[in-house]
């Protein structure tokens, strides 16, 4: 069966190229696709409605004997139309779930199986270099692309489904079920929020968030004067919630910095964190500030301790090892007893 080359038709041949005299150098950008047999027959490649996203249907769905002529430059970079279908085909891919599942933390956790899978998919819809280095190039170069959209993918999931509104046990549209719910358990994590944020979100950062419009500036005086205090509060790392709330999924504390600003919390709720959380549900104050006064504390009254025990030590009482009671020793009683 005669093989079928989609070509773009404003992509000029080599030959073409030299007849109509065109400079050398564009020759070397353009013509750096593998040589496609003068017997394989050349159609124009399909143009794409430029309207909502695409899912290159009509390159998932070539026959078997159909492939499509990629222009390259000199450093395998796609380019033209046909560059441009290449970029955006590869997005497709990274949005497929039975190729490049979600439920991976990072790219080099999914198998090099699925890795090689997609590249053999990629050499059966176009036409690449023959030449070993630049095929080996290509290669790295792509899989790199389709690791770039598959992040950004997970990143659209977690902003619409999990950070927004949406139900975060239901799988949204073209995922597996069984992937978002591993992922959405990694991303629940308080290690993952710190490890992606770089500290934990409290809810006095929640409110900056919820307090800002779009150009950075406040959305009222009042918000401007509490933004004001919050940020000056937490610039002092002290002042830091160390440890989170774990039924919720922002950190607060009795004396976190929202607390400062707005005040002490009243029974029922703890405002900012959304509902299930009650001021009674956490342990201790845990801010490093409020930590550090009590082990003071703690300590200035073992050094009392001891000092009363060194005192009574000298004044003929001594502690018992086995009880909290001081007892008089045995020379000091008999002492006694004679006199």
């Amino acid at each position: 069966m005669r093989g079928i080359v989609i070509r773009d038709v404003s992509v000029r041949s080599s030959q073409q190229a030299s007849n109509e005299n065109v400079d050398h150098e564009s020759q070397q950008e353009i013509g750096q696709s593998s040589t496609v047999n003068p017997s394989i027959t050349v159609v124009p490649l399909p143009v794409r409605a430029t309207r909502g996203p695409s899912k290159y249907s009509f390159i998932w769905n070539l026959p078997e004997n159909h492939k499509i002529e990629l222009p390259l430059t000199s450093s395998n970079q796609p380019i033209q139309q046909a560059g441009r279908h290449f970029s955006g085909w590869l997005g497709t891919i990274a949005r497929k779930p039975h190729l490049c599942p979600i439920k991976y933390k990072n790219w080099t956790e999914i198998p090099d199986e699925l890795k090689e899978e997609i590249w053999d998919i990629v050499q059966s819809k176009w036409i690449l270099p023959e030449e070993p280095a630049r095929l080996k190039a290509m290669k790295n170069r792509t899989l790199s692309s389709i690791a770039t959209y598959w992040r950004n993918h997970k990143s659209t999931l977690k902003k619409k489904y999990f950070l927004g509104r949406g139900n975060r046990a239901r799988a949204p549209p073209n995922v597996i079920q069984e992937d978002y719910e591993a992922i959405v358990q990694h991303w629940s994590l308080q290690k993952t929020k710190v490890t992606t944020l770089g500290k934990p979100v409290e809810r006095a950062d929640v409110y900056v968030k919820l307090h800002l419009r779009k150009d950075g500036t406040p959305v009222n005086a009042e918000a401007q004067s509490n933004i004001e205090k919050i940020n000056e509060l937490l610039s002092e790392s002290s002042n830091r919630v160390q440890s989170s709330d774990l039924t919720g999924s922002i950190s607060w504390a009795p004396d976190d910095v929202y607390a400062q600003v707005f005040g002490n919390e009243r029974n029922g709720r703890v405002r900012g964190v959304g509902f299930g959380p009650t001021p009674s549900m956490h342990p201790a104050k845990s801010t490093p500030a409020i930590a550090q006064e009590q082990v003071t504390q703690l300590m200035q009254l073992v050094q009392n301790q001891q000092n009363h025990s060194s005192e009574a030590s000298r004044g003929g009482f001594g502690l018992d090892r086995e009880s909290p009671t001081p007892y008089r020793s045995q020379a000091s009683s008999h002492q006694e007893a004679s006199g």
